[in-house]
């Protein structure tokens, strides 16, 4: 199978366990990105893969939007646990049928941004599940740590984009030790502290 299919689909795997471990008293804590509690972290990556089959399956941005509006049978952002896991349960499922597709890692995916290619979606979507597992087990307190196969895949790709912090959508980067774990170097690429 191809590599980053295989870390995609890990992450997802990684990302669903957290999710299925956040106590009911959870919800509501704050995670390292700071703008969200686990309920907000949690629906953010439901929405991300809403999003991935209707786009994996040619649909622009507007009729991509109308199908995910219609996928909207669980909350999101702000539900409630039973509630908020089974919604991931239903994205994941569905984003990972539409990566496995047989070519679809050849597509183009139509991003805001214009058109994409399919496996640079996907990393891109492989970076977040990673990250955010990283943030949902600090703030739920889960100490089983991801693969470091995982790990090191998405920090090579990440390493290569330089400055994360120039796109506006992270903080400056935090300085490590060098010889700080992998799983530390990539959080502390993204503006968390990894400690």
């Amino acid at each position: 199978m191809d590599e980053l299919l295989d870390m995609f689909l890990a992450g997802s795997r990684e990302f669903g366990a957290r999710v299925h471990a956040v106590a009911p008293d959870r919800w509501s804590a704050p995670t390292p990105d700071t703008e969200w509690t686990v309920a907000d972290l949690v629906g953010h990556l439901v929405e991300e893969h809403r999003w991935c089959p209707p786009l994996l399956h040619g649909l622009d941005l507007e009729s991509a939007r109308k199908v995910v509006a219609g996928t909207r049978n669980l909350p999101v952002g702000g539900g409630t646990g039973a509630n908020l896991a089974e919604a991931w349960d239903e994205a994941a499922l569905g984003s990972s049928a539409a990566v496995t597709e047989r070519g679809a890692l050849d597509r183009v995916v139509d991003l805001s941004r214009g058109p994409t290619s399919a496996r640079q979606y996907l990393g891109e979507m492989t970076f977040d599940l990673t990250v955010h597992s990283w943030d949902l087990a600090r703030a739920i307190g889960y100490d089983r740590p991801l693969p470091e196969d995982l790990v090191g895949f998405v920090y090579g790709q990440v390493r290569q984009l330089g400055d994360l912090a120039s796109t506006g959508l992270f903080a400056a980067a935090v300085e490590v030790p060098a010889g700080a774990s992998t799983i530390d170097k990539l959080v502390a690429l993204t503006g968390r502290a990894p400690g």
